[in-house]
């Protein structure tokens, strides 16, 4: 991974507002935009349709080696499996719960961090995710971690699925995201957490535009 291009490493909670406000980094900055979520959520709809075993190592790599984290014109990052894209298949709620599952497993996030740290290109890379600051991308120029109240995320999680056509209650969604955090800071490979040198921002009664004003200043102030 090259040191010298400048990576902005964003992890949290689910919901918590880091993935828009990542896009909205993205685009202020131009900067290409990873949601290494993407990669885990791709991992687990092949290896639902599959039905493969996890402990098993070659079939992990076979599976790894076949997926392609490919840079659109948005400057965001499509996956490719067999050379075939599989983006749009990978955002139900069952999906991310598998993958939530998943992320569990040395061998499979160790298969995964090379994909994800060749993202890594000019003029910059904003990485979102749940190890970001933590493993991914340790020498990251800026880290952030997000947190809000679970009853906000959940609202703003059924307010994401709506737009999709889903039709979960809100009871439903926190308690997914409930699981969802206990699931992925309690695992012993990379949990989820906030960096030492990583700073916090609360996003439960904050607007996007004021979190995007205090995170492009803390940006500029890493730059000095």
């Amino acid at each position: 991974m090259t040191t010298d291009i400048p990576v902005i490493a964003i992890d949290g909670l689910a919901s918590s507002g880091k993935t828009a406000i990542s896009r909205l980094l993205s685009k202020q900055l131009r900067f290409y935009f990873l949601d290494s979520g993407v990669l885990y959520r791709a991992f687990a709809f092949i290896a639902k349709e599959k039905s493969i075993d996890l402990l098993n190592h070659e079939i992990i790599y076979e599976i790894t080696n076949n997926m392609k984290l490919l840079p659109s014109n948005d400057l965001k990052f499509n996956v490719s499996y067999n050379n075939i894209d599989i983006t749009k298949n990978l955002y139900s709620e069952d999906i991310g719960s598998f993958a939530s599952d998943i992320s569990k497993h040395e061998k499979v996030r160790a298969a995964l961090l090379p994909i994800q740290q060749k993202c890594a290109r000019q003029p910059g890379l904003i990485a979102n995710g749940r190890d970001m600051g933590t493993k991914v991308f340790i020498n990251a120029q800026l880290k952030l971690y997000f947190i809000a109240d679970l009853d906000i995320r959940a609202q703003r999680r059924l307010d994401q699925l709506s737009k999709s056509g889903s039709k979960l209650d809100i009871k439903e969604i926190k308690e997914s995201l409930a699981m969802r955090d206990k699931k992925d800071q309690d695992r012993d490979i990379s949990p989820l957490k906030a960096a030492d040198d990583a700073v916090i921002i609360d996003s439960t009664y904050l607007n996007i535009e004021s979190v995007l004003d205090k995170i492009l200043e803390l940006y500029k102030i890493s730059r000095v």
